[in-house]
């Protein structure tokens, strides 16, 4: 098993000093999660009869990544084995020792005083009430940890952190990296390192590559293009729909309906619907295109969302697979970050969304930078998208709530 040493040993120093909170700040592939997971399951396998829960902010978060790191890791063992009832995994070992898993959406009560472990992984997505009830499941002298990428503080700064029980960890910590990913934050480095405070260049270096606090200014996309219409539809790639509801009929959040295509580095948007005026006829209405048989179309949760959504399907008669969009505490700036990345290409006739992507920027509240709550209707949608892109099983894998 390839440890971390550094995190192994800040974890060993932090328990023999009697810390009862953990805590791993850090940026993209610095393997502060592997490396939690893998202290946890050492342990357990050290210490028959030993219990560890772990806690995400979403069901798919756990199924497609920490589970998948799990995985990973049992390779080394083969003595440890994994069961599963229904959407509350767990895992068994040999000698006694269990982990079990719950996620921020799930009720948490009637977990027993038991736990000699408890992992709140990317922590800064969900709200502090979830680890309160959940550290009522510690034994005395139980270990907490948490894990997040740091771009605001938070909750668990104010409340569990102390000047010596936090480690921040970058990639440059972890030597397992592949070369193409090495070369990636390498990329994100020296565009970054000379940027301008407040740019978002210099965001990302600071938050992905030094794993420290940072702030943002200006447009949230300010990578944006338009794109001839032709183009979106002749591009070969699947698309992926995603609708935010709004308010119909009134002069509130409008309704909208978009097209999304990712591609290595770019990512095209097409407005198919954008109105607060006509109600679900006209949203369904939008849809009665020949293109619209198959594809994933993730829903926004909120007004009603689900019931929304399954009225579309029995109204156009498509047999679109519908899921809904994964949120959460911090998922905004989460999502515009995850996105930087990418060029957004919007197509000509999308005159919502252009205006949106030249509007659509942050403000300043209680001291921080943050995404004004206006303009960013067909861009939810597309963070929608691209969350679902990201997590969505491997082919072979589960699948999501398809219809």
């Amino acid at each position: 098993m390839k440890i971390l040493r550094k995190h192994y040993t800040f974890i060993e120093e932090a328990r023999c000093r009697g810390e009862r909170f953990v805590i791993f700040q850090g940026g993209r592939r610095s393997g502060k999660t592997t490396s939690i997971l893998q202290y946890i399951h050492l342990h357990l396998l050290q210490h028959p009869h030993t219990q560890a829960i772990i806690v995400t902010n979403t069901f798919a978060r756990l199924r497609d990544s920490i589970l998948s790191d799990l995985h990973s890791i049992f390779e080394e063992n083969r003595r440890t084995q994994k069961l599963y009832a229904g959407t509350a995994p767990s895992v068994l070992y040999y000698n006694g020792s269990m982990i079990t898993f719950t996620y921020a959406d799930r009720d948490t009560r009637g977990y027993t005083s038991n736990k000699h472990f408890i992992f709140f992984n990317e922590a800064i997505q969900y709200k502090e009430h979830i680890a309160r009830d959940l550290l009522k499941a510690a034994t005395t002298g139980a270990t907490v940890f948490f894990d997040y990428n740091p771009y605001t503080r938070f909750w668990v700064n104010e409340r569990y952190e102390t000047e010596r029980n936090k480690l921040i960890t970058t990639w440059r910590d972890n030597p397992f990296l592949s070369e193409f990913v090495q070369a990636e934050m390498l990329r994100i480095e020296e565009e970054g390192r000379h940027a301008a405070p407040g740019t978002m260049e210099r965001y990302l270096y600071e938050v992905e590559c030094l794993g420290i606090d940072s702030t943002l200014s200006g447009l949230c996309f300010p990578h944006t293009t338009a794109l001839p219409v032709d183009e979106y539809f002749t591009c070969p790639v699947p698309e992926i729909l995603a609708a935010d509801w709004g308010v119909s009929g009134t002069r509130g959040d409008p309704d909208v309906l978009i097209g999304v295509k990712i591609m290595p580095d770019s990512i095209y948007m097409h407005e198919y619907y954008y109105s607060n005026e006509g109600g679900d006829d006209a949203f369904a209405a939008a849809m009665q295109l020949p293109t619209f048989r198959r594809q994933p179309f993730i829903f926004d949760t909120a007004t009603g969302g689900r019931q929304r959504i399954e009225g579309l399907f029995a109204r156009t008669g498509l047999r679109f697979k519908y899921m809904p969009a994964s949120k959460g505490a911090g998922s905004v700036l989460i999502g515009i970050r995850n996105l930087q990345p990418y060029k957004i290409c919007i197509t000509t006739t999308s005159r919502n969304l252009l205006q949106e992507a030249a509007q659509y920027r942050y403000e300043e509240k209680n001291g921080l930078l943050a995404p004004i709550d206006a303009y960013n209707h067909g861009f939810d949608c597309l963070r929608y998208a691209f969350t679902y892109y990201a997590t969505r099983p491997k082919k072979g894998g589960p699948g999501g709530t398809h219809q």
